[in-house]
């Protein structure tokens, strides 16, 4: 089978779109934890951590619950999400129960539950 330059042609849009389609998984992010703070029985650990992403996108600070034996992956926090760098602290108030502090809009996630965790959430004007 011969092509001719309208065969080529697209043969290279549709190899383009694939590599469009299947290699691009969107920006590289990176975490950068500046505070963990394991719960009262050893069993959680809370991380508080800036997000970035791609050049024009904004910088986040993420708080996340994890298994203490798990590492912190390169994901968003499963339980906050804020714009900017900001003063978000975490604190214990039971092995189950965790407080979320110091944070301000705008707030991309918040979840009140992860897993048998509960948090409170006390914003920055509160």
């Amino acid at each position: 089978m011969t092509c001719n330059n309208g065969c080529r042609y697209a043969l290279a849009i549709i190899s383009l779109s694939a590599i469009w389609i299947g290699g691009c998984k969107g920006p590289q992010c990176e975490n950068e934890a500046f505070f963990g703070l394991p719960s009262p029985d050893g069993a959680s650990i809370a991380f508080v951590f800036h997000r970035r992403c791609a050049a024009k996108v904004p910088v986040t600070t993420d708080v996340t619950v994890l298994d203490f034996r798990s590492p912190l992956r390169n994901e968003p926090g499963n339980v906050l999400a804020v714009g900017n760098e900001q003063p978000v602290r975490v604190s214990w108030l039971g092995p189950t129960k965790l407080v979320v502090t110091g944070f301000a809009e705008p707030v991309y996630r918040r979840n009140t539950r992860v897993g048998s965790i509960t948090i409170e959430f006390r914003p920055k004007d509160q």
